[in-house]
């Protein structure tokens, strides 16, 4: 018998699990917290690595460890202009996700 490799229903499938599991563990802070990693952390820097030419394994690494860096940095140092650690995050992730989009767009030409 031979099985068959799925990839997105696999990693749904543990995406779901892992939810599950820090929502029992932590409550909301833990769901919310898995939920804002990837989003936050990762697919802003994903974007802006995608208008390269590096294999998805380097990118999706690459990109949370930048994300890491540069993501909080960003967020620390809009935050002291703003006041606002919320709003300085929103600010960074709009920044970061128009970035990519204007990468995207001159690299193009």
């Amino acid at each position: 018998m031979k099985l068959k490799f799925r990839a997105k229903e696999t990693a749904a499938v543990i995406s779901v699990t892992t939810l599950i599991f820090f929502t029992a563990l932590f409550g909301i802070t833990g769901a919310r917290t898995i939920i804002a990693i990837p989003l936050f952390f990762f697919l802003p820097f994903y974007l802006i690595l995608n208008n390269f030419e590096l294999p998805a394994g380097e990118k999706i690494v690459f990109s949370f460890f930048i994300g890491l860096g540069i993501f909080s940095s960003f967020v620390y140092y809009i935050g002291i202009l703003v006041n606002s650690v919320r709003m300085a995050i929103a600010i960074t992730f709009a920044i970061l996700i128009a970035a990519a989009f204007l990468i995207k767009k001159f690299r193009k030409k």
